[in-house]
């Protein structure tokens, strides 16, 4: 890899203004700033390949403009008196790397080049939330590197500006978007955005008092090496386990999936009524479809999860989510105040740090593996599941945090978890009893109360048993 300099790359906005966050900004910019110099961790990464026969020259072009059209690529954000605000420039420039890689190698060099990119803090005050690099190969461009702050963008918005960026590589691109983050602040605070804000605040307060202030005991927060720990499961026996239950239900595969995830957990900490956090998207029309900026909150999810059979939880769990996610979008200083009311009846026992977040943009899985749906078909498929370690962190915001990823035949599964609370061991067992509670399930050979009374209920007792009711 051959580094050739830098190109500055100019931009002309229409407007420049500044105003408050908007309601996804703000609740990025609390976790961002919680993790201070390891945010980081939230910057997203893309990596555009270049159409045979576009120069140099209409890239950096093509680059120029794309800033232009999205007014949230040229804003700073900051701390003001009065709170968080955005900041809008019509005009200034941005860095474009340029390398050359050898020939044959662009791709990987385009790879490395979004690690190094992506693991750098944004310093939002003083950069654009938007860095970009150019590899070229035997003199021609070959990959346009991407790395975007999360509080510029969550993934949808991604999607967005991937598809803006390659309509105007091919030299077609539609119209420049007409909401912007700006225009979504403004909506937030007046009018029905502000009504709609109001009632999910109310749902926060009604909902915080049916549930336990927390599923786990209290521990300390310091970071410390490993603490936190996120192992994967790849299951084509939970794909088809999930499949064969959403229909049977006439739900969704999400719907199943986060069903399961609060009978796990139940089962686990030996508590009828469970509390998730789910990452709501918060894209309800075209105009927020089109926003690029982020829209993501978090949904106050509770569900009983007591004496019902599975199949009858999941029919609970569709409209259950639907309220949560009905009541996502809100003022975050607005919960915080919620939240702090509930600390107090709680003597601070309070610890909603338990999530859900299905990224998958499928519901159905598209190629899954021919067998018969019984308990014998089903069970031989259980011999291709995996568990893998994916990764450890000092410190992390969250207890457990399970989340989907998307292959077209098999369900892939993600789950983060503190190691004070949750041992090592426990997570593969999690994963495993996630498994196991479709499979069984599906095939009618395990109800919700027996599966309570496996050893996912009896871990509680060996690990955690002051927390169990």
């Amino acid at each position: 890899m051959q580094h050739l300099g830098a190109r500055s790359l100019t931009f002309q906005g229409n407007r420049s203004e500044t105003a408050p966050m908007t309601w996804g900004q703000r609740a990025i910019w609390k976790a961002i700033r919680w993790l201070d110099d390891d945010a980081h961790y939230f910057n997203i990464r893309r990596i555009a390949k270049v159409p045979p026969g576009v120069t140099t020259a209409q890239v950096e072009a093509v680059l120029s403009t794309f800033v232009s059209r999205h007014e949230v690529l040229r804003t700073r954000f900051h701390e003001r008196a009065e709170g968080p605000v955005q900041e809008v420039w019509a005009e200034g420039a941005l860095s474009l790397a340029v390398v050359e890689a050898a020939s044959g190698a662009a791709d990987d060099v385009a790879a490395e080049l979004a690690r190094e990119l992506v693991s750098v803090t944004f310093r939002h005050a003083e950069e654009w939330p938007f860095r970009c690099a150019l590899v070229l190969e035997d003199g021609c461009p070959a990959s346009a590197v991407l790395v975007f702050s999360h509080l510029a963008v969550d993934f949808w918005g991604v999607r967005e500006l991937e598809r803006d960026l390659q309509q105007l590589l091919a030299g077609t691109g539609s119209p420049e978007p007409e909401w912007r983050p700006i225009d979504q602040a403004r909506f937030e605070t007046e009018g029905p955005g502000a009504a709609r804000g109001a009632a999910a605040v109310e749902y926060w307060r009604r909902t915080l008092h049916t549930v336990p202030p927390t599923l786990f005991r209290t521990v300390d927060g310091e970071a410390r090496p490993e603490r936190f720990v996120r192992m994967g499961m790849d299951s084509p026996a939970a794909a088809v386990a999930a499949t064969v239950l959403a229909e049977r239900c006439q739900v969704s595969t999400g719907t199943v999936l986060l069903a399961a995830t609060a009978a796990v957990l139940g089962a686990y900490t030996g508590h009828d009524t469970v509390a998730l956090q789910l990452i709501a998207v918060n894209r309800h029309d075209e105009r927020t479809r089109r926003l690029v900026a982020p829209m993501v909150e978090n949904a106050l999810f509770a569900l009983d999860v007591g004496d019902d059979t599975f199949e009858q939880t999941v029919r609970r769990t569709f409209l259950t989510g639907m309220n949560a996610y009905r009541h996502a979008q809100y003022d975050p200083s607005a919960v915080d105040e919620i939240l702090d009311e509930a600390r107090k009846r709680s003597n601070g026992a309070l610890n909603l740090g338990c999530f859900f977040n299905d990224k998958r943009m499928h519901d159905r899985w598209e190629n899954l593996p021919e067998t018969d749906v019984g308990p014998d078909g089903l069970r031989a498929l259980l011999s291709r599941t995996r568990v893998t370690f994916v990764g450890s962190w000092e410190r992390q915001d969250a207890t457990f945090f399970l989340h989907t990823g998307y292959a077209p035949d098999t369900c892939l599964l993600y789950l983060l978890a503190d190691t004070e609370l949750i041992p090592r061991n426990d997570i593969d067992l999690l994963l495993r009893a996630f498994e196991t509670l479709l499979v069984d399930s599906a095939t009618g050979t395990l109800d919700l109360a027996d599966f309570r009374s496996t050893r996912a209920a009896t871990s509680i007792e060996k690990n955690l048993g002051e927390t169990a009711p």
